[in-house]
């Protein structure tokens, strides 16, 4: 008889009469995975399997988790530096702004909120120059911004000088806070002088001339974004309203949340106190094509990545289709003592839900490995290699992110054992329904 049909026989128990997935069936279901190729075991396919599985999990895992990170990152590096909601009022009034900004900081959910003008202009300091996006702001704003003042996440933060002077003297001085990409092109730092040039000036015979003015750099500040560290200025929002003609209290009112995620239930509280004819939305608005292109990217690779898992899970059906072909013997004379056609499935069942169950614990294991590591892999293959893997001139962010979320962990590995047990139906139904009598015909 065969290997199996021995193990029967010498069960005193036997498959007639077991119970559904009893320790028989997880027994014998367990020797026929381990059994060698010449007593007809694949035991190579089934490595094939597992292997794949894992991979396909692995991946799945680091891919979503460094997309998470991305998203996060970039998200919160620019909602560092912009409103999570803008208000802009009727009124252009700087008192009555003034008066409306601290009736919204005093509402629950609001970090802070503050006038500010905005503007772009042309900074050069004699050596190079490079267009900037500038903010006029309030020097205590300023010292607020998540990504300037105290706690500011890593590389994020004033790298070179200080805040120390900004917003102080006359029509708030004459010291402004550069990015470190704009220092870098600019070859400035603290204490040098950089002169903003804006488009629209004084109207004179000859057309509008651009207006000009020198301002000492008070700071350089790191914001974690090569693409932010190369664009904005920061200003005393008295500077800005002059040197961009705005007699106004501000544009709008930058508005920061202690959720940024959530804005909508804030929003409904501002409307409340803000005037009529306030006009009014949220950073996800102002960002639409950037947050629509984020989503649809991360559904798009989680739905690919998914579609991987299934495509190894259906290794495990060559697999076990083998394990039946080469023990059709074996069944065939656990049919005639007396196993049921339900008893002979779940033992194939239960050989090809070991193989996708572990692959998939140990895809979880690397990815989850990969994910908490990601830094010191990233070191060890620039390292290895002499390039660096992850170009801040490419990526914009300086390193590369990870966010390991648990629910996209749990959904992997629901998705994984799931394709494993649907890869493991049709052969094991095959199995159940192997007729003894043609398979012992010729034996």
């Amino acid at each position: 008889m065969g290997e199996a049909a021995e193990t029967v026989a010498a069960d005193e128990a036997g498959p007639n009469g077991s119970r559904p997935f009893s320790g028989f069936e997880f027994m014998l279901a367990f020797r026929y995975l381990r059994t060698r190729r010449k007593y007809g075991g694949v035991t190579l396919i089934s490595v094939i399997s597992f292997v794949g599985i894992a991979l396909a999990v692995t991946a799945l895992i680091a891919v979503m988790s460094i997309m998470n990170g991305f998203r996060h990152e970039l998200l919160s590096r620019l909602l560092g530096v912009q409103a999570h909601v803008y208000v802009y009022a009727p009124s252009e009034d700087p008192a009555a702004i003034d008066a409306l900004s601290e009736s919204i900081n005093a509402i629950d959910g609001v970090r802070q909120a503050g006038p500010v003008i905005t503007g772009q202009a042309l900074a050069t300091s004699g050596r190079a120059s490079t267009g900037v996006q500038t903010l006029g702001v309030r020097a205590q704003d300023l010292a607020r911004y998540a990504l300037i003042g105290e706690g500011a996440p890593e590389n994020a933060g004033i790298v070179q000088g200080s805040l120390e002077g900004f917003g102080e003297g006359r029509n708030g001085g004459n010291r402004i806070l550069i990015g470190s990409g704009i220092a870098a092109s600019l070859g400035v730092g603290p204490g040098d002088p950089v002169t903003l040039i804006a488009p629209e000036g004084a109207a004179t015979p000859m057309g509008s001339a651009p207006r000009r003015k020198a301002y000492e750099v008070a700071g350089v500040v790191s914001m974690g974004v090569l693409d932010l560290d190369r664009i904005y200025v920061f200003m005393p929002i008295e500077q800005a309203s002059l040197f961009f003609n705005r007699p106004g209290g501000g544009d709008y009112i930058d508005v920061r949340l202690t959720n940024p995620d959530e804005p909508g239930p804030v929003m409904t509280r501002i409307r409340e106190i803000v005037p009529e004819g306030t006009v009014m939305y949220d950073w996800r608005r102002q960002n639409q094509q950037f947050w629509t292109a984020l989503q649809v990217e991360r559904t798009a690779m989680r739905l690919i990545l998914s579609i991987l898992v299934a495509i190894a899970a259906m290794n495990i059906i060559s697999g076990l289709v083998m394990l039946v072909k080469n023990k059709s013997r074996d069944i065939a004379i656990l049919r005639t003592m007396g196993a049921t056609r339900g008893a002979v499935m779940r033992i194939f069942l239960i050989a090809g839900a070991a193989v996708g169950v572990l692959g998939t614990l140990a895809g979880i294991v690397g990815g989850v490995l990969i994910a908490t590591f990601i830094g010191p892999i990233q070191d060890f293959i620039g390292l290895l290699t002499g390039v660096n893997v992850f170009d801040p001139s490419v990526y914009s962010l300086y390193r590369l992110p990870a966010r390991l979320e648990w629910s996209e962990v749990v959904f992997v590995a629901i998705w994984g054992f799931l394709m494993a047990l649907i890869a493991t139906l049709p052969p094991s139904w095959r199995a159940g329904r192997l007729d003894p009598v043609e398979a012992l015909r010729y034996e």
